[in-house]
């Protein structure tokens, strides 16, 4: 059974991860200005865009794709229920959230 303090203190840890650390999101990486992929603040030739496409498509169907982003969900789900200080559910949840932004940014060029 979880005490008054513990759960507050997972609460608290959720609030600073979702709305205090503004930390970076799928449009950070990769960004799509204008029509014109930028990597670095440098924009990426059509070719470059033509190879990121393909590329991230033929990830997406490969099996190793699924399973690494499952392993990692799994190392943040364990993670956060032996959490025991607020750093170790705040890094679960970051790392459950950095695997949310890579999903979705590689399935975002996949679609270009």
């Amino acid at each position: 059974m979880q005490s008054e303090q513990e759960i507050l203190q997972r609460r608290l840890a959720q609030f600073l991860v979702g709305d205090v650390f503004k930390t970076i999101s799928s449009d950070d990486v990769l960004s799509l200005k204008d029509g014109v992929w930028t990597h670095k603040g440098l924009p990426l030739s059509q070719g470059q865009t033509t190879i990121l496409k393909r590329e991230a498509g033929t990830l997406v169907k490969t099996s190793l794709y699924p399973v690494l982003l499952s392993e990692l969900r799994y190392h943040a789900r364990l993670g956060l229920e032996k959490a025991e200080t607020e750093a170790d559910i705040i890094s679960s949840k970051l790392l459950a959230y950095f695997v949310d932004v890579i999903e979705s940014k590689v399935k975002k060029i996949a679609d270009i």
